[in-house]
């Protein structure tokens, strides 16, 4: 299924999003999760009083009763999705490169943010900012997004710090900060960058999106492997390396974790066969605790 939609994305982005954010938001109707705000809530019997414009009319039909639709209160969060488009991102062990799950994964949560009426904005960085549009919660916006998504090209290193620290001195207002990162970077100056925006009163959510290989490191047979940032080359024995790297990357995880967590911020990490919309109930879960 991911594969299927992946495929999709050179030839129209906006379409495969929508049809995930549609099919996600359907299955949220018919689900515990609640406080989607401008999306269908629950009914209520037809007073006095009443807006005519809410009956649900499909419903009299099949109950001759009137009911009207209700809906959660707004809550207009401003938001910002920072994508890392860093070389990085280009790899893949499989068929899906890290890049592309993030550019569908970002493209849904655009659309689902403007259906949220939030002011919804988008940075895409690699060692600097590559390309900023302001937040606004206006529907043609989502086109600008999603041409600026169809257009990635991974290129550079990743520097997190930099790009948020850039970023952030033209943010004047409490806002909602969405890093979508595989956070191949140094972790004492993530540390320092998600202080600096806890100190501004921003809230976070944390995406690391990773492919299985990085996690499982099960390669068989001696090989170059090439530092897709740097250009570095070195050739390894897999067999040899893999019990210290498997610790090496548990650790930094792990302290990236605590570190996410102390802040009070959100961390999730995302293996490029997660299904988008298990990715996209993260977000709405983890948006919600800022509201």
């Amino acid at each position: 299924m991911i594969e299927q939609y992946i495929s999709e994305i050179n030839r129209n982005l906006k379409f495969t999003a929508n049809a995930i954010v549609e099919g996600f938001i359907s299955g949220l109707h018919k689900s515990p999760y609640h406080g989607f705000s401008v999306e269908f809530s629950d009914h209520k019997a037809y007073s006095s009083g009443d807006s005519v414009s809410l009956i649900d009319w499909k419903l009299y039909s099949r109950t001759e009763r009137y009911y009207i639709k209700r809906y959660e209160e707004e809550t207009n969060v401003r938001t910002y999705f920072l994508l890392d488009c860093s070389q990085s991102m280009n790899y893949y062990s499989r068929d899906i490169k890290k890049i592309d799950y993030a550019r569908l994964f970002t493209a849904c949560l655009i659309n689902l943010s403007l259906r949220q009426r939030d002011a919804t904005g988008l940075v895409l960085f690699n060692d600097n900012i590559i390309s900023s549009i302001p937040a606004k919660s206006k529907n043609i916006w989502l086109n600008q997004c999603l041409t600026t998504l169809e257009h990635i090209n991974c290129q550079g290193e990743t520097n997190i710090a930099d790009t948020v620290f850039k970023f952030s001195e033209n943010i004047k207002k409490r806002s909602l900060i969405v890093i979508i990162t595989d956070f191949l970077d140094d972790i004492e100056k993530i540390q320092k960058t998600l202080n600096y925006l806890k100190f501004n009163r921003h809230h976070c959510i944390l995406f690391q999106i990773i492919d299985q290989a990085e996690r499982e490191f099960l390669f068989k047979d001696e090989a170059d492997f090439i530092d897709l940032e740097t250009g570095e080359v070195l050739k390894v024995s897999p067999w040899i390396l893999r019990k210290e790297y498997l610790n090496r990357f548990d650790m930094f995880n792990q302290k990236l974790k605590k570190i996410i967590e102390q802040l009070d911020f959100e961390y999730c990490q995302i293996n490029t066969n997660t299904p988008i919309i298990n990715s996209l109930k993260l977000f709405l879960q983890n948006r919600n605790k800022m509201v």
